[in-house]
């Protein structure tokens, strides 16, 4: 494994390039997590695919502008490390915001694109492929005073690494989501203050500039414009609720190729690391099937 930082337009994207037999697969992990979701997941791939994961910008060990916090930028920086890297065409594969930069390369990139795996990205907020009642975000009076709520609020500091680590514990196992493999997520993306205190490396421009743009995405309309293969993967609550459920569905019939997968067991966005052998085998079987 070589593990290095690419520079992308003056933004340091940390990457880890494992190898493997076949065409590069870029590994996307989601919101406030890091390169080292795919940690488990990878072995089952490196036969098959060239493994390439990297933090997004303001993840992990990568940069944290002030700016650029679209998914159309961290498609950019993606393709970037495409370059860096000598990976003229890979297959994708994202989680949760990871997906929606996924889907964003693969719409704006097609060319740079073989398929999608797109464990999120599958429903908007807002309009006909939308969740919320509202039909926009200006409209929508109860989330904008969440959002507001949000940006107002401190940052969270903590003593220590272990101090946050703990925190973070603690809340997931409350919701019996925790496995030992996240304590290495967190930890690895972990930034200290240069007074010796410990924050999240999503630190919290980054998290309100991303939600600023997230809330007026329109998933459908990158989609429409999706030529590659994809493979949708919500999670067992997704699945099972009819309305995200039907959304998706006529999601999935805007690209030129797609399907629909529910692996049993999957959470969103923890299956990679609470069940990464059943993940992994979702993933090869599509890759077996659209090479055949």
């Amino acid at each position: 494994m070589r593990a290095r930082k690419i520079d992308v337009n003056g933004v340091g994207i940390q990457v880890e390039d494992h190898g493997g037999d076949g065409p590069p697969i870029i590994l996307l992990h989601h919101g406030g997590a890091n390169l080292r979701v795919w940690d488990s997941v990878i072995p089952y791939l490196r036969d098959t695919c060239r493994c390439i994961a990297l933090d997004l910008r303001a993840h992990g060990r990568s940069d944290a502008p002030q700016a650029g916090y679209h998914i159309d930028d961290m498609a950019d920086d993606v393709s970037g490390v495409m370059d860096g890297l000598g990976a003229g065409r890979a297959h994708v594969v994202g989680s949760s915001i990871g997906a929606e930069v996924g889907l964003s390369l693969a719409a704006n990139q097609p060319a740079r694109v073989l398929s999608l795996v797109a464990e999120g990205a599958l429903s908007s907020e807002y309009g006909p492929y939308g969740v919320r009642e509202a039909t926009s975000l200006a409209d929508d009076e109860a989330m904008l005073k969440q959002l507001r709520e949000g940006a107002e609020r401190p940052e969270k500091v903590y003593e220590s690494v272990e101090a946050l680590v703990d925190s973070v514990r603690s809340l997931y196992q409350k919701h019996e989501i925790w496995h030992p493999a996240m304590e290495t997520v967190l930890a690895y993306g972990v930034v200290e203050t240069p007074d010796g205190q410990a924050v999240d490396a999503w630190r919290k421009w980054a998290r309100v500039a991303y939600m600023e743009n997230y809330f007026n995405l329109r998933v459908e309309d990158y989609y429409r414009r999706v030529t590659c293969p994809v493979l949708m993967l919500p999670g067992e609550q997704e699945a099972q609720d009819e309305q995200q459920f039907e959304i998706m569905t006529r999601l999935s019939k805007l690209p030129e190729q797609c399907e629909i997968v529910v692996v049993p067991g999957a959470v969103h966005p923890f299956g990679w690391m609470l069940i990464p052998e059943r993940m992994a085998a979702a993933v090869l079987g599509f890759l077996r099937k659209i090479e055949n």
